[in-house]
């Protein structure tokens, strides 16, 4: 394998996985706090979202984490879980774009861009490598 492509593809996935920590813990504080913050009816139609988030977040830290771990050892589980990672980073970017009050450059540059993006090319560099093996 080119070691190049595994050091990006490593590098990528590591930038994911802590973009996936960050929302993760901001998510969860808004989960706590969310009833505190605004009004309960209010709160009622965030609640949804800020759960998704957590959940999307949280599956796509653990997934990032594993892909990461697993990357050395150039199996298809590193492939299958970084393929996860990325659809959570997906799943997370389309519920930043329909949450309410939502603003496109925001989702792009606070959620796609480091939770989509960063873990597909890190996939596709392993997946590549993989391959001229």
């Amino acid at each position: 394998m080119r070691l190049d492509f595994l050091l990006a593809a490593v590098v990528l996935i590591i930038v994911g996985t802590a973009g996936f920590l960050v929302v993760f813990a901001e998510s969860v504080l808004a989960l706590q706090g969310v009833y505190q913050w605004y009004p309960q009816f209010v709160a009622q139609q965030w609640f949804i979202y800020d759960e998704l988030f957590t959940i999307f977040t949280f599956s796509g830290l653990f997934f990032g984490s594993l892909t990461a771990s697993l990357i050395l050892s150039s199996t298809n589980r590193t492939l299958i879980t970084g393929l996860l990672c990325t659809i959570s980073g997906a799943s997370v970017s389309v519920t930043s774009l329909i949450a309410p009050l939502a603003v496109l450059w925001k989702s792009v540059l606070y959620y796609f861009l480091p939770l989509f993006l960063a873990p597909l090319v890190g996939t596709l560099l392993f997946y590549h490598a993989k391959l001229i093996r």
